[in-house]
């Protein structure tokens, strides 16, 4: 990969909130050397860390002309950035945040990037936690980390778009069906209970209760139905049943992850949806498989445990990076 596209790569999430939270912390003045020291084995770590480092320096390099009281301004309202994300008014925080040209820069680079605009334009959104949302019917709808949904739901309307992450819903009584949008199609949920997982190439529908039809973008599959007990991987151009048997997709609303016989890539995958850090694997495990209820609550003993169950054990490079090997 040539430097022009590696400068434009888009970043795992979890780097850009690292790297934000290392230049709040050497901005704070109370670093100490044990500070830098792990700061610059941050960077020394990945190459994706010192992607992200440069990007936040050219970010501020762009506007190092501001002058010093908007500067000052601008450096509150970078700090201010991750706590407004994680409010309830996205719109609101929108706002706060625009008000200096630093804050616009920083929230532009963000939503070109990583997507912030899908933070900042929802009615509910999650970033490091999972959440229980009340709506006005009283239907239940969780939201797993890093997640976003903009919202028309009132007495006329039961709309729902699932702009990031994954989501539950669990219907209130006597309710009508709900209509849930995603890049790939469109969710005509006639049903109590249903899990859906946003990614960038494929959506992930399992039924609990009920049942689900799909309408896809490009008008494939139209009214196909998804039944209770079944779950599909849905594309642009195709659907397809996986079995549910293996991973519990919805165990995250209690706060676990249940496996059985999973790959113990496949379950790492899973894991770093919840693991703030990079987890690598020694090849000679790549053909084990993984079973248990893991609580989410310490994503380090899930790792420990696996790897002792795997006979191996679990090495840190740093904080943010763990080998699992023989």
């Amino acid at each position: 990969m040539n430097n022009t596209c590696a400068q434009k790569a888009p970043l795992p999430e979890q780097v850009v909130q690292q790297a934000i939270a290392w230049r709040i912390c050497l901005e704070s003045g109370n670093v100490q050397s044990a500070d830098m020291a792990e700061y610059r084995r941050w960077r020394l770590a990945d190459p994706m860390h010192e992607l992200a480092w440069q990007r936040i320096e050219n970010m501020e390099a762009a506007f190092a002309g501001v002058s010093k009281k908007n500067g000052r301004i601008a450096h509150m309202t970078l700090k201010k950035t991750d706590h407004d994300i994680q409010s309830m008014n996205r719109r609101q925080a929108l706002k706060r945040i625009a008000g200096t040209t630093l804050g616009l820069a920083s929230v532009s680079w963000l939503a070109d990037k990583q997507g912030a605009w899908q933070y900042l334009n929802a009615d509910h959104a999650t970033t490091n936690q999972r959440q229980l949302f009340t709506l006005v019917d009283n239907s239940q709808l969780w939201l797993n980390h890093n997640s976003t949904v903009e919202l028309n739901f009132n007495a006329h309307n039961r709309y729902i778009h699932l702009t990031r992450g994954e989501m539950q819903f669990i219907a209130s009584a006597n309710t009508q069906p709900v209509q849930v949008a995603l890049q790939h199609g469109t969710l005509l949920c006639d049903s109590k209970q249903f899990f859906v997982r946003n990614e960038a190439d494929h959506a992930l529908v399992q039924v609990m209760q009920g049942s689900v039809k799909l309408a896809q973008a490009n008008g494939l599959f139209t009214n196909q139905a998804i039944k209770a007990g079944e779950l599909y991987k849905i594309t642009v151009n195709s659907m397809q049943q996986l079995d549910n048997h293996i991973f519990d997709y919805s165990s995250w609303t209690a706060g676990l992850l249940s496996v059985r016989n999973m790959s113990i890539n496949s379950f790492l995958a899973e894991l770093s949806r919840y693991h703030r850090g990079f987890i690598k694997i020694a090849p000679s495990l790549n053909d084990y498989l993984v079973s248990g209820v893991f609580q989410l609550n310490d994503t380090h003993l899930i790792l420990k445990t696996v790897a002792r169950s795997a006979r191996a054990s679990v090495h840190y490079r740093t904080r943010w990076w763990a080998e699992i090997r023989s």
